[in-house]
């Protein structure tokens, strides 16, 4: 049977396919009746889903991360399509990934090329080498054209991480002439290496996104800076100091301690570092909450945001 996917489903239609599925919960209604929850997801986007039957039979059929085959009723309820489930199973028959995890809009071959054009602009030659002696890596570069940036909050993709780091660093061309004091080359460097780590971190896997043993040991700033480390030590004469800036911008770009980094950002290029990337990921998040809303002037609420978005397009804008 050919694959449903989530954004073609209209209210009433019959359903049966396979999707991820993702934060499955038991919960109770008002009478005290245990009814299942979870998200069903593919490449087109995700959709809620109850089970309201059979509950403690189909409860143990599947997890969250799991592959299932559905059979169930689409129904709009509070403006909001979901499924309600009637039958439920794993399923683990042969898949294409790419059917469940959405691909980047963008081509990862040509985004590489683009980066690399990039950094051959460089002035700093230390930094060029160190950058193309990563981005040329024939044990990185594979990883790197299809690695995901997030496990779910932004660019959370095959191809998600180098469109995020390409974005990183056309934004970083686009703002360093406007602040004579602010390094482009460090600032280059650091859109790139601040998540390189994350082709380690993260994996995409029949159970969708999810972290790598190491990823969850180490975490990607840790592995960028072993990167660092081990790839400068092959260049002739590379300065310390320049080797210490390096990794002190990875440990510092999630840009607080409660944010995750180790290090609060100490330098200009560092700083401007931490914002370009923030920038680029809620934009990312924002655009994808936009995408959903059921043809209305406004998103479905963004728990992330805490809001909805207007997303109506205005007349004067044309």
């Amino acid at each position: 049977m050919d694959k449903i996917f989530i954004s073609s489903l209209q209210d009433k239609q019959a359903v049966a396919s396979t999707f991820l599925v993702k934060n499955k919960v038991i919960l109770r209604d008002k009478k005290g009746k245990n009814y299942l929850s979870f998200i069903l997801s593919d490449a087109s986007g995700e959709v809620d889903a109850k089970a309201w039957d059979n509950v403690d039979s189909m409860e143990g059929l599947f997890q969250s991360g799991d592959i299932v085959w559905v059979k169930g009723l689409v129904q709009v309820y509070q403006s909001r399509k979901q499924v309600i489930v009637h039958k439920v199973e794993r399923f683990d028959g042969p898949v294409d990934l790419k059917d469940f995890i959405k691909s980047s809009d963008q081509k990862p071959e040509d985004n590489l090329q683009q980066l690399l054009q990039i950094v051959e602009s460089l002035k700093n030659n230390y930094l060029k080498q160190l950058i193309l002696d990563v981005l040329n890596d024939p044990t990185i570069k594979p990883l790197l054209l299809v690695a995901p940036a997030a496990k779910s909050i932004h660019h959370a993709k095959f191809g998600g991480l180098l469109e995020h780091i390409l974005s990183v660093s056309r934004l970083a061309q686009m703002i360093a002439p406007n602040y004579a004091k602010l390094n482009l080359d460090l600032l280059i460097y650091g859109a790139i290496f601040h998540d390189i780590g994350k082709v380690w971190e993260l994996k995409i896997d029949d159970g969708g996104i999810q972290y790598t043993d190491k990823g969850r040991l180490l975490g990607h700033m840790m592995m960028a800076v072993e990167l660092v480390e081990r790839k400068a030590s092959r260049i002739f004469n590379f300065p310390e100091d320049l080797k210490d800036i390096c990794k002190h911008m990875i440990l510092s770009h999630h840009g607080k301690l409660e944010y995750g980094s180790p290090k609060l950002p100490q330098t200009l290029e560092a700083y401007v570092l931490w914002m370009l990337d923030e920038m680029d990921s809620k934009v990312d998040s924002i655009q994808a909450a936009m995408s959903i809303n059921n043809g209305e002037n406004w998103s479905q609420y963004s728990t992330l945001f805490e809001r909805h978005f207007y997303i109506k397009e205005s007349q004067w804008d044309s």
